[in-house]
């Protein structure tokens, strides 16, 4: 492919900046994914499930010591282990389901691997089916993905014992048992807690939501990353049960309130950059004009910032008088400068202060929301249910999957073009050797071998290098020093279980957070609960340490070999994102055609599909940045990842002029049918790019866009039944001027993506 626009930075709009780090991250994948193993998230700590969690594993084992039956105790505490690491996917009823499946599948797994072991032949071919199986429930997400990996582990870590059926059945059943008791510490705190989920992920999203708002003011040329609004939508899909239905659909409110903001800003930023463009206008007292828009948005995010506060603590938002006079004078001195100006000029003003109406009034909207979910002021039906006019209408999270729909999902990915399939067999095959070879040595716990495979062993390369690393070292520091702490000092129950409860606390904390910290402590767990059957000797420190570097030797050796490098996904992922945002520019400019006809719940379902595509996207290209350069297959001529990247940057500046239009679009008004030829000819330019991007080659005819966007502007600048001396009249020759000015940037950025695509654009 050819291309000739400059590198860009992923982080920004334009194509004339700095490439920033790029290259750099590009060059030190290797030291950027250690980084990132040693990486503490912060906001991923999860200090009040680890303490549940740690609970719910404490009570079986201070019951099995005092009634005398401590091993009984270890295997319901293996059980609640297993669940309380399910609980951290879901929430509520979700959550529920999550850790019923996870328990059950461990106990199951528990019991065939004790039964089964016996015969190596059936043990290694019973292994690579139960890894084949998790491998391939990637396709379902993270949650799925954690129930099978649970499989797995009870598969093998019982496989290490020889046990008829009848005590097979009875570990499995209290291990089943442990998982059911921290079921019930999920679900009894419920009355307890005042939607702790959806406290926790609102605040979340509103702190970046005004981060986002306060960086306008500086870079306007900065899109809020989708995931922030993906997130907050997917934590309040399933609020509380037994919570407050007015505080739970406030909640879900907020969730809807957040994305008509980001809508909203994208036409503010549009508007900020082109008054940063343009020759300094003054306003009333002389100010810049600008220096007004400024004002707006900080007293916007500091608004956002208190909601943030407010939803985190549970209690209405504090005095907004300041921010309020500040944004309402920011605003009349808008307005009556644009009242004033002329031809461009007035464009910018007219757009930014109408953006900032239509941002108050969602700022009122979510002061008042803020203090329904606190329960501190009724809820307004209205407030809660209705979308405004002329915003988008928010699509709710989607259901859960049928069980036609996963089997349909399960046999589209039974093929050797799916990635999931792909893994799924270098896992289980990479397993069954384990297991292989695990009975070849007479080292002590071989089943250390195949765990550490099934953890290590990713979809992708970074995140299998990441849990190579980390594993390594977790167990060298702690299955090692554990294994010669408790060889030499011989604790008694009452220490082990105090040991065992700080630690799974620990591991629950930082699972999210850092897993070198996991891999330390679940390594020193694992000690610990074996030292209930009998002090270890000091030499299975080694064992498990040998063990364990060689199963991450094994699973980074299994990808070398069979590797499904990241880079052979990018392009259909780009692809997708290039499609569809073909659709939804489409639909939204046949919308702007004739808005008394427009199917806007429809144009927002486009709208959500096209922000899904675009952080597929990222994600995609950034962990193809991860991959060491050596490791990834022959690029193709002119296609490398900083392409990979100005795409996604032409892709954001498309989206921006898109959603400009998108937060304007009206109930009703004249209808504009040359819209409906531009609508046409983007569909089909960006779906001659996509097919572009899969081929490698240019495909399919690009229409004449420039031209047709060119005709499109001359008929809305030469209307001649407007008169612009009336309000009507000076409206809509607003609007068309807008019209004009987002199809611009948005053909332009086709444009651009063509050529990066290997197109000709004349």
């Amino acid at each position: 492919m050819k291309h000739t626009a400059a590198p860009a930075d992923l982080l920004r709009l334009d194509c004339c900046g700095p490439p920033g780090d790029a290259l750099k991250v590009r060059s030190g994948a290797w030291s950027a994914v250690v980084r990132d193993a040693l990486r503490v998230d912060r906001s991923k700590l999860a200090l009040i499930p680890a303490a549940r969690c740690a609970a719910g594993i404490a009570v079986p084992l201070v019951v099995g010591e005092l009634s005398g039956h401590i091993l009984v105790g270890v295997g319901a505490a293996i059980g609640a282990l297993t669940a309380g690491v399910a609980s951290l996917q879901g929430a509520y009823r979700e959550r529920v389901k999550i850790m019923a499946v996870a328990a059950a599948a461990f106990a199951v797994s528990a019991f065939v691997g004790a039964t089964a072991s016996r015969v190596v032949g059936v043990d290694v071919v019973i292994t690579a089916v139960w890894a084949f199986a998790a491998g391939m429930l990637v396709v379902f997400g993270q949650p799925a993905t954690v129930v099978g990996l649970q499989a797995v582990i009870g598969l093998v870590i019982f496989s290490q014992f020889h046990f008829g059926a009848p005590q097979a059945a009875s570990n499995a059943l209290w291990a089943l048992a442990g998982g059911g008791l921290q079921i019930l510490f999920v679900a009894v705190i419920w009355p307890l807690q005042k939607f702790p989920v959806e406290r926790k992920a609102s605040a979340a999203a509103y702190r970046l939501l005004s981060a986002h708002v306060q960086s306008l003011a500086d870079d306007p040329g900065v899109l809020l990353d989708p995931k922030v609004i993906d997130d907050l939508r997917s934590a309040v899909s399933e609020t509380q049960p037994l919570g407050d239905p007015a505080a739970a659909a406030a909640f879900q409110a907020l969730a809807d309130e957040a994305d008509r903001i980001r809508l909203v800003t994208a036409g503010i930023a549009r508007a900020k950059a082109l008054l940063d463009a343009a020759p300094s206008g003054r306003g009333d007292g002389g100010r810049p004009v600008a220096v007004y828009l400024d004002a707006a948005i900080v007293a916007a995010a500091k608004v956002l910032g208190d909601a943030a506060d407010a939803l985190r603590n549970g209690r209405r938002m504090p005095d907004l008088s300041d921010e309020r006079n500040e944004f309402r004078t920011s605003l009349d001195s808008l307005r009556a400068t644009a009242a004033t100006a002329g031809g461009q000029e007035r464009l910018p003003l007219t757009q930014a202060a109408d953006g900032l109406s239509a941002l108050g009034g969602r700022l009122r909207s979510v002061a008042q929301l803020t203090a329904v979910a606190a329960g501190d002021e009724p809820a307004d039906s209205t407030l809660l249910a209705a979308s405004p006019a002329g915003g988008p209408r928010p699509s709710r999270a989607p259901r859960s999957m049928s069980t036609r729909a996963h089997l349909e999902t399960l046999r589209a990915n039974l093929t050797f073009g799916s990635e999931a399939f792909r893994h799924a067999v270098r896992v289980g095959a990479t397993m069954a050797i384990a297991v292989g070879v695990s009975h070849l040595f007479a080292y002590g716990h071989g089943y250390w071998l195949a765990m550490t495979v099934m953890i290590v062993l990713k979809p992708d390369f970074a995140a299998t290098f990441t849990r190579g690393l980390a594993r390594s070292v977790g167990t060298v520091l702690g299955a090692g020093l554990a294994t010669l702490i408790l060889a030499g000092l011989r604790p008694p129950h009452a220490v082990l279980i105090a040991l065992t409860v700080v630690l799974y606390a620990v591991c629950v904390a930082t699972l999210l957070a850092n897993y070198a910290i996991y891999s330390v402590a679940i390594a020193s767990l694992v000690v610990v609960l074996l030292a209930f059957t009998g002090a270890p000797a000091a030499s299975l420190a080694l064992d498990r340490v040998f063990y364990t570097i060689l199963g991450a030797a094994l699973a980074l050796a299994a990808y070398a070999l069979w590797p499904t490098w990241e880079r052979r996904r990018v392009p259909e992922r780009l692809a997708d994102l290039v499609e569809a945002d073909g659709r939804y520019g489409a639909a939204l400019l046949q919308a702007w055609a004739d808005p008394a006809i427009a199917d806007r719940a429809g144009l927002d379902r486009l709208r959500v599909a096209a922000r899904l595509a675009r952080s597929n996207a990222e994600a995609s290209v950034t962990r193809w940045r991860n991959e060491p350069a050596g490791g990834r297959p022959q690029e193709q001529e002119g296609f490398d990842v900083d392409t990979a990247q100005e795409i996604l940057v032409a892709v954001r500046r498309y989206v921006w002029g898109a959603l400009a239009l998108h937060g304007r679009l009206p109930e009703a008004g004249p209808a504009r049918p040359e819209l409906g030829a531009l609508a046409a000819d983007v569909r089909r330019a960006l779906e001659a790019i996509a097919t572009s991007l899969r081929s490698g080659s240019p495909a399919g005819a690009y229409p004449a866009l420039r031209a047709t966007q060119a005709a499109l502007a001359e008929h809305l600048t030469a209307r001649s039944d407007v008169d612009e001396h009336t309000e009507e009249g000076s409206n809509l020759h607003h609007l068309d001027t807008m019209i004009v000015s987002e199809t611009d940037l948005m053909v332009d950025a086709v444009d651009t993506l063509a050529n990066l695509g290997g197109i000709a654009v004349l």
